[in-house]
């Protein structure tokens, strides 16, 4: 019995392992990923041009910076400077809010980088 796959299904298997083996193979993306997920699952609002936004917005914004900004990025600290600090379009400041406060969002994802252990 020979199983067939549509050429579709079998283009995205093979690019999602092309790009699993690219991520185990580079840890600062990994490192990255790690932090991008935990930004969604903080359950804390981004607040983007005085526009409050969920944790998963926010997760969403931060990883279309990062896919802009991938190849200018060394480290954590850069990842958290081009991704998370301000608006390329206003240049207003980040902001973050959890249970009622406020806070920068570059300081706040340090925070959530260094309580990982990715600083």
């Amino acid at each position: 019995m020979v199983l067939t796959m549509p050429p579709r299904v079998l283009i995205l298997a093979l690019l999602s392992w092309q790009g699993l083996a690219l991520a185990n193979g580079n840890p600062l993306h990994n490192q990255i990923q790690t932090l991008i997920i935990d930004v969604g699952e903080s359950g804390c609002n981004f607040v983007r041009n005085g526009k409050q936004h969920s944790s998963t917005e926010g997760m969403e914004h931060i990883t279309r910076k990062y896919e802009h900004f991938q190849d200018e990025i060394d480290s954590i600290y850069g990842f958290i400077e081009l991704t998370s600090t301000k608006s390329l379009f206003t240049g207003k400041r980040y902001q973050v809010t959890c249970d009622g406060d406020s806070f920068d969002a570059a300081k706040w994802m340090q925070g959530r980088a260094a309580r990982l252990g990715l600083l």
